[in-house]
């Protein structure tokens, strides 16, 4: 019968310690499990926040380049007021020329007439 018991007593201790050893994987399983959950949910976070930033960037760069289309359409309109209002002015000068250009010549013929005695618009 001792042999029995020393049997009986060496089943209960490996079934303790299988018992032991099971629920210490099964806790540290059930602390893995935690921790990835855990994991996840701060992954889930920061990737919210993260598409927050990007959507927040992606935005103020699209108001920036309206801004900046905007000052660009407007800088183009001016420029081109501008070259009308400088074609303008050249063909005023360009028309003031002429005018004095005649104005000179038409002078310099009376010149001449009074200095020779000679009508210059009737030679041709």
């Amino acid at each position: 019968m001792d042999i029995y018991l020393l049997v009986e007593a060496q089943l209960n201790f490996s079934k303790k310690e299988t018992q032991n050893y099971t629920s210490r994987w099964a806790m540290e399983a059930k602390k893995l499990v935690e921790d990835v959950e855990i994991e996840t949910h701060n992954v889930d976070i920061v990737e919210r926040e993260v598409a927050d930033v990007l959507e927040e960037a992606i935005k103020q760069n699209e108001e920036e380049i309206q801004i900046c289309a905007w000052e660009l359409y407007a800088l183009v309109d001016s420029v081109s007021k501008y070259k009308e209002h400088m074609a303008s002015k050249i063909s005023e000068m360009k028309s003031n020329l002429s005018e004095t250009a005649g104005a000179v010549s038409d002078s310099y013929k009376g010149s001449l007439s009074a200095q020779f005695g000679i009508a210059l618009d009737t030679i041709h």
